[in-house]
C-alpha cells in the first residue's frame, strides 16, 4: 500500500513538474518574444546596442549620458556613426557588463564615457538596477554571474527559469507599445527651460541619497576592468563630466578624485565640464539643475567633439 501511495505522489509530482516546466517555456517564449520587439524604450535601446550596434562610437553613462549626448552632432562633425547607449539610473556596475556584452559582437573605435562624481561610492540600487539586463541572461551567463560575485550580490535562482527573466519589464514593454518613445540615436532630448521659480522649487525639495560617502573597492575594480577591457580591444576611451547649472565643490570628493587619479594613471583623458562657466547659472541651458535641455545638450556635444577631433 504504501508502495502504491508513494508511486502515485511521484507520479503526481512529475506531471507537476512537466507543466511547469512548460509553462514557463511558453510564457517565457512569448514575454521574450514581447521583449525583444519592443521598437522604442529603455530596452529597446539597450537590445539595440547588445545586439545590432555597429557605430564608430558609443557614449556611457547615467540619464547624464542620455540627456547630453547628441549623437547626430557627433556624426555630423567627425563624419563618424554614434550611438547613445546612456541609461536612466544605471551607475558604473551595469555599464562595465553592457561593455563586455558588446565586446562580444564588435569593437566601437572609441568609447566616451560620462563620469558620475558617485561613481565609485556604494549604493546598493545600482546594484539592484542590473534586473534591467535579466532579460538577457540565457545569452550572457557569465558576464552576468561574474557581476553578481564582484559585487556580492548572490545569484537570484529564479533567473534559471525563461518567464522570470522578462516578467519585470513586461509592463514596461507593453507602455511603450502603447506609447512610443523614440530617441535620436539613443539620445532622448529634454524641451523645457529652467526658471527661477522652478529653481527654487528644487531647492526646497528634500531628495533621498542613493549613495554613502564610503568608497566601495568593487568600483574601484570595475572601472579599471572597464578601462582595461577598451585597452586590450584597441579602443579608444575619454572621460567627461557633464556641465552643471549650480556651482560644486568636489575638492574634497573623494570618488571624483580617485576617478582622476586612475585615469590620470592610466592615460585616459578627462575632461571636467563640472563647473564649466559657460554654463554655470545658465538658466535657458538647462531642464533642471543637473540635466541639459536639448539647447544645452546640442552646445556640450559641440565641445565634446571638438576635443575628441584633438
Amino acid at each position: 500500500m504504501k508502495n502504491i501511495d508513494f508511486k502515485r505522489i511521484a507520479l503526481k509530482t512529475l506531471k507537476f513538474v512537466i507543466i511547469f516546466v512548460i509553462t514557463d517555456f511558453l510564457f517565457g517564449t512569448l514575454a521574450s518574444k514581447l521583449f525583444f520587439n519592443q521598437e522604442t524604450g529603455k530596452y529597446a535601446r539597450s537590445t539595440y546596442v547588445i545586439k545590432k550596434a555597429k557605430e564608430d562610437i558609443i557614449v556611457f553613462g547615467s540619464s547624464h549620458a542620455h540627456r547630453h549626448y547628441v549623437p547626430e552632432v557627433i556624426s555630423e562633425k567627425l563624419s563618424k556613426t554614434c550611438y547613445n547607449a546612456g541609461a536612466d539610473g544605471q551607475q558604473l556596475v551595469y555599464h562595465n557588463v553592457l561593455q563586455k556584452m558588446i565586446i562580444h559582437r564588435y569593437h566601437p573605435e572609441i568609447i566616451i564615457l560620462n563620469i558620475d562624481e558617485e561613481f565609485l561610492f556604494k549604493s546598493n540600487k545600482s546594484n539592484d538596477r542590473l534586473g534591467d539586463l535579466h532579460p538577457y541572461y540565457f545569452d550572457f551567463k557569465d558576464e552576468l554571474n561574474t557581476t553578481f560575485k564582484l559585487v556580492k550580490q548572490p545569484k537570484d535562482p529564479k533567473l534559471l527559469f525563461k518567464s522570470y527573466q522578462n516578467n519585470s519589464t513586461l509592463i514596461q514593454a507593453v507602455k511603450y507599445y502603447l506609447k512610443p518613445k523614440k530617441t535620436l540615436n539613443g539620445y532622448r532630448p529634454l524641451y523645457e527651460k529652467m526658471t527661477e521659480q522652478k529653481l527654487i522649487a528644487h531647492k526646497n525639495t528634500n531628495f533621498k541619497k542613493e549613495y554613502t560617502k564610503e568608497i566601495d573597492s568593487a568600483n574601484i575594480k570595475i572601472l579599471k576592468e572597464f578601462i582595461n577591457r577598451s585597452k586590450q580591444h584597441n579602443i579608444k576611451l575619454v572621460f567627461f563630466t557633464s556641465p552643471n547649472l549650480i556651482r560644486k565643490n568636489n575638492t574634497k570628493n573623494k570618488s571624483l578624485n580617485l576617478i582622476r587619479q586612475i585615469a590620470n594613471k592610466e592615460s585616459i583623458p578627462f575632461y571636467d565640464f563640472i563647473n564649466n562657466p559657460g554654463y554655470l547659472n545658465k538658466l535657458d541651458l538647462f531642464y533642471d539643475p543637473s540635466h541639459l535641455n536639448d539647447i544645452g545638450a546640442r552646445k556640450f556635444t559641440t565641445e565634446v567633439y571638438k576635443l575628441i577631433n584633438q
